[in-house]
């Protein structure tokens, strides 16, 4: 098991409470449906797809989708949301460096892969995002569409943030609370990515804290990744909203990039 697989497991049975999924895809819903409407994309890969919460607002609109994500929780959590709403997603267990066509069982290539949500820093190479990006080009179709949301690393490197808001709701019939923080390597250049999960007992309340390595993505790191993995057209921007908003290194909170494989 890799730490960001038990990351990501540990966190799974509170993930719903800590998203605002109204709020989130009221605000980036708009933006997907325009890229992929304009790209021609129905068969959708949400690659990092978490506890579904795209795929299924992306089922509901019409689109043929399929989920993967590196935590068996995480798929388990959004497999029994899919078959609660009746919605024909299919979710499969695969990292980000092995989303190839014979793990994911495609017939037919995807029109667009997604990997939102801040995924990509768990890669701690170079390397590893180049193989990673060459996956995703190898389940998409030529002229297929690539979106990315990260956070904007090239700012967020400079500013150190430290302390992150905390969200707090329900689990079961109990309070919850999830705080997220971090620590900066600037020599080895990684940061450890930290997550206090708070359950509230009959007496006091219980922590635990679950801690998983990232890697700085820089937009240049991102770009060489790209254009070395068979990606053109390359649009990068500074959140997913409608109307777009432009990327600018110095003050956006995102970074989003859109790309289109231009290998056979």
């Amino acid at each position: 098991m890799t730490q960001s697989t038990a990351f990501y497991d540990a966190l799974a049975p509170m993930f719903d409470v800590m998203t605002d999924w109204d709020a989130r895809l009221a605000a980036e819903g708009p933006f997907l449906r325009a890229q992929l409407d304009a790209a021609g994309a129905h068969r959708v890969l949400d690659a990092a797809c978490g506890s579904g919460g795209h795929a299924l607002w992306l089922a509901r609109q019409g689109y043929e989708v399929t989920g993967a994500d590196v935590s068996p929780v995480m798929i388990n959590l959004a497999r029994q949301k899919a078959s609660a709403a009746s919605l024909a997603v299919e979710f499969f267990v695969a990292d980000l460096a092995n989303l190839h066509p014979a793990n994911l069982h495609p017939s037919t290539a995807f029109d667009a892969v997604l990997c939102l949500g801040n995924s990509l820093p768990h890669l701690l190479t170079q390397a590893d995002l180049a193989a990673a990006l060459r996956g995703m080009a190898s389940v998409l179709r030529p002229g297929g569409l690539l979106i990315l949301q990260n956070l904007n690393y090239d700012l967020r490197w400079q500013k150190q943030p430290r302390w992150f808001a905390a969200q707090g709701g329900e689990l079961d019939g109990q309070p919850v609370l999830v705080w997220r923080f971090a620590d900066y390597d600037v020599p080895a250049g990684r940061i450890a990515f930290h997550i206090a999960l708070f359950r509230q007992g009959e007496r006091d309340w219980k922590v635990d804290v679950h801690t998983t390595p990232q890697r700085p993505l820089f937009r240049g790191d991102l770009l060489d990744g790209l254009t070395a993995a068979g990606f053109g057209d390359v649009q990068a921007y500074g959140r997913m909203t409608t109307p777009s908003e432009p990327f600018d290194a110095e003050k956006s909170a995102d970074l989003v990039v859109t790309a289109r494989k231009t290998i056979a």
